[in-house]
């Protein structure tokens, strides 16, 4: 059953980190940092099945090639601690053909130049059931005279009339207006970021069968009472692979088992409603016939009285007598039927609400545990990170060291 999974980074110079070393390893490319002179060779990484640039409208041609592309980013990105790109990591669903992964990746990311992006992608298979693609984008729009644009611009604060707000005179004399900064492009914004999350599953939705369609919005959101699993990665899954205990992969076997006890509890809530209402309708059907019966009895007495008028007082009481006790053993039964339907449903509602409690503890110990999870999970991505971007700057060293030495 296809999987959804999509995480956005950004790559920073604050990190420590190079576009143009990131680059060459998520293509299995060869590319130099003009800024430091450093290469980084990583022609013969394998598992990258395929690579590819996709430009936005304004960009010039040049930057089609991949060295080109980072190295003028780097020239722009001149701060310290400037952005560099945002990556889109996205899982594969391996229901697909490897041309159509690729093709569900060039339409995710022709939605992302549409809107202004360079993207840099490639896509990663080891045959270890863990296909995916990698995609960097630039974090500047282009201009339409193919110039880098400002990554935010000065916007004047007016008053209700459209005016600008006059604050104060500078030491040169010269007026100064209330204005804040704006983002150039809204890449940033909370929305953004849902569209394309919401981008890609209808990428991949769209030649995926009904069954196995994906959503990008979490089990909560959906409505779903389930505990989501976590990620784990090709590294967790080849710790697995050698008779090895992978933590991510111990997680996700104990999220499937709640999420079993889970299932059955709502099958048997659902069980126990869909019996609630049939014995309340029972109930309501018995109640309807009760009265049917009681109307005709009650038309038969009121024959039987008009019959009895003409013969005589002790006849006609003799036949009361009758009617009443008659009357009164079926009111007897009816009061019987009523109240052993009544004990059933009460301990049927008994049950559904033991069945709900229960429920409803497993639901919060989930709660609790997943924000223990979460707070775990940050803090591990954090420590992975750190040791991607060790060995990203140990295997570049090499690399220049080995370039150097020719």
């Amino acid at each position: 059953m296809a999987i959804y999974h999509m995480s956005i980074k950004i790559g920073s110079k604050g990190k420590g980190q190079s576009a143009v070393a990131a680059a060459a390893y998520r293509s299995g490319d060869k590319l130099t940092d003009k800024e430091t002179g450093l290469i980084s060779d990583y022609t013969r990484k394998g598992g990258v099945v395929h690579s590819e640039i996709s430009l936005c409208d304004n960009a010039p041609l040049e930057y089609a090639d991949r060295e080109t592309l980072w190295n003028a980013v780097h020239e722009i990105e001149n701060k310290k601690n400037s952005r560099l790109w945002r990556e889109f990591e996205v899982a594969l669903p391996k229901e697909f053909s490897q041309d159509e992964q690729i093709e569900t990746v060039r339409d995710f990311v022709k939605q992302l130049t549409g809107s202004g992006m360079c993207a840099d992608w490639s896509l990663h298979d080891k045959g270890d059931g863990n296909p995916h693609a990698h995609i960097m984008t630039t974090v500047r729009s282009i201009t339409n005279e193919g110039e880098w644009a400002p990554k935010s611009r000065l916007v004047y604060d007016l008053d209700e009339k459209g005016e600008r707000i006059f604050q104060k005179l500078n030491k040169q004399g010269y007026k100064q207006y209330k204005s804040h900064k704006e983002d150039y492009n809204d890449w940033n914004s909370k929305e953004r970021v849902e569209e394309w999350r919401s981008a890609w599953a209808d990428c991949c939705n769209a030649r995926l069968s009904e069954r196995d369609r994906i959503d990008h919005r979490s089990y909560e959101r959906q409505g779903i009472d389930q505990i989501p699993t976590i990620h784990e990665g090709y590294a967790a899954r080849k710790i697995a692979a050698a008779g090895g205990t992978s933590e991510r992969i111990e997680i996700n076997n104990e999220i499937r088992e709640k999420n079993s006890l889970l299932r059955k509890i709502a099958a048997q809530l659902k069980a126990i409603g869909e019996e609630i209402k049939q014995l309340i309708g029972e109930r309501g059907s018995a109640k309807i016939g009760e009265l049917l019966q009681r109307s005709r009895r009650s038309r038969a007495d009121e024959r039987v009285r008009t019959e009895l008028r003409g013969q005589g007082e002790a006849a006609s009481r003799e036949r009361g007598l009758v009617g009443e006790v008659s009357a009164g053993r079926a009111d007897e039964q009816q009061a019987e039927t009523s109240r052993s339907r009544e004990t059933t449903t009460t301990e049927i509602i008994a049950g559904a609400n033991q069945a709900d409690e229960a429920a409803m503890r497993v639901i919060r110990q989930r709660n609790a545990e997943k924000a223990k999870r979460e707070a775990e999970r940050t803090r591990k991505a954090a420590l992975e990170r750190e040791r991607e971007e060790r060995a990203a700057k140990e295997a570049a060293s090499r690399s220049s060291g080995f370039s150097r030495g020719r």
